[in-house]
């Protein structure tokens, strides 16, 4: 008994590099705990579950180690980050919507209104790679949701978020050197 708690102790001071197998085994313990937080903070199932595969993606992609008297909270406030950044991302898209829809239905819409979204429609045409231009059109301009987009294209849900993600990201970086 006594060595089995001097081992656990001695575990819990060390960074370990961390295999796939030790991802898989976070995941399964932490899974249910990480996605409970995300649901409650965003109030989406389906978003819910997809933040919990980014924070465990990002996991993956990096190199990070982990104590594993800590991985349960490094999970937790990953979880937490990328429900902000989730949130953030729907504000600047409800935004944006807004903006297009109230071009779109508002035909009194004045000259130099005219002028900026034309001009902003013009960026986005010039300057987003061409599949995350497609994706963009698609959601935005056809309406379609995010999974008739990612049948329609082939690829899977997360790349189409992915994608409207780096176009926003650049209409924004964009929005903000005209101001």
């Amino acid at each position: 008994m006594r060595r089995r708690n001097s081992l656990k102790r001695d575990w819990r001071c060390q960074l370990f590099i961390m295999t796939k197998n030790d991802i898989e085994i976070l995941f399964k313990k932490h899974y249910m705990r990480m996605y409970r937080l995300a649901a409650s903070i965003l109030y989406d199932e389906d978003e819910s579950k997809d933040v919990v595969s980014e924070v465990f993606s990002r996991l993956i992609a990096s190199d990070t180690s982990l104590r594993p008297d800590t991985a349960e909270t490094y999970l937790l406030i990953g979880v937490r980050n990328q429900c902000r950044n989730v949130i953030e991302r729907k504000k600047t898209r409800e935004r944006f919507m807004r903006l297009l829809s109230d071009n779109a239905t508002e035909p009194t819409m004045n000259h130099s209104e005219q002028l900026r979204m034309t001009e902003l429609m013009q960026y986005v045409e010039k300057h987003l790679p061409p599949i995350t231009l497609q994706i963009f059109r698609l959601r935005y301009l056809r309406e379609m949701t995010c999974q008739e987009v990612a049948d329609t294209m082939g690829v899977s849900r997360q790349t189409v978020h992915n994608h409207l993600r780096e176009s926003i990201e650049h209409i924004r970086l964009h929005l903000k050197t005209i101001q």
